[in-house]
C-alpha cells in the first residue's frame, strides 16, 4: 500500500485510494473523534461486518497488540464519507449559536512553527471543511509533518493569526454575525423593559 511519505509527482498533492492513514488522522479525515472511529471498528454481529456500511475496519494493526498502529485505507475512508454525507458534529458546532462558538472544540490546520514570539499559532483552515479544495493536500502535509492540527473553539480560532486574510475574514464573519445577533437581542430586551416600565410605573 502506498505510504504518504512516498508520494511524488502528480499524486504528491492528493491522497490515492491505496494510501493509509493512522487512526488519529483517519478520524480527522472523516470529521469525527478518535472515539467515534473506534466505535465504528465494532460490530455486534461480526458475520455482517464486511457488508455493514456502519463498520469500518483498519487494514493494518492489531487490537491484540496495542503497539501496532491502526492504519486505514484512504479509499475505504472515502467510501464511508460518501455513504454518510450528513453534517458532522463539527459542522453542527460551527452553526448552532454563540454557546457552541465559545465552547465546542474544532480541529484546525495550523502552521508547524509559530511565526512570531510567544508561540502564537498561525491557522490555515478548518480541518473538517470537506469543501476546501486544498484539504487533500493538507492531509498529505499533515502526515509528512509539514503542518499540524490544533483543537480550538471557534472563538479562539477567530482570535488567532491566520495564514491568509481572506480565510480569516470568512471565518471571523460567522462569529461577528453571532455577536451582532446577540447584541441586537440584548438591545431589544432593554427597549422592551423600558417600554414596560413606562407603561406601568411603580408608585
Amino acid at each position: 500500500m502506498a505510504q504518504l511519505d512516498e508520494l511524488k509527482g502528480p499524486d504528491a498533492h492528493a491522497l490515492p485510494d491505496t494510501a493509509t492513514l493512522p487512526a488519529e488522522l483517519a478520524a480527522l479525515y472523516l470529521c469525527m473523534s478518535p472515539a467515534e472511529l473506534a466505535d465504528l471498528r465494532k460490530s455486534k454481529r461480526p458475520e455482517r461486518a464486511s457488508s455493514n456500511p456502519s463498520v469500518i475496519r483498519p487494514v493494518e494493526g492489531s487490537a491484540a497488540n496495542p503497539k501496532d498502529p491502526l492504519l486505514y485505507n484512504v479509499g475505504t475512508l472515502r467510501d464511508f464519507a460518501k455513504a454518510h454525507p450528513a453534517p458532522s458534529a463539527f459542522d453542527t458546532a460551527l452553526n448552532t449559536g454563540m454557546q457552541a462558538w465559545v465552547s465546542a472544540k474544532l480541529p484546525f490546520f495550523a502552521e508547524r512553527e509559530p511565526r512570531i514570539k510567544r508561540g502564537k499559532r498561525v491557522l490555515i483552515g478548518g480541518a473538517w471543511d470537506r469543501a476546501d479544495p486544498l484539504r487533500e493536500q493538507r492531509f498529505v502535509d499533515l502526515a509528512k509533518g509539514r503542518i499540524r492540527f490544533a483543537s480550538l473553539t471557534c472563538a479562539e480560532a477567530a482570535s488567532s493569526l491566520w495564514a491568509d486574510v481572506a480565510s480569516h475574514a470568512a471565518f471571523a464573519e460567522k462569529g461577528l454575525a453571532l455577536l451582532r445577533s446577540e447584541t441586537q437581542a440584548i438591545e431589544t430586551a432593554l427597549a422592551a423593559t423600558a417600554q414596560l416600565a413606562a407603561a406601568d410605573p411603580q408608585d
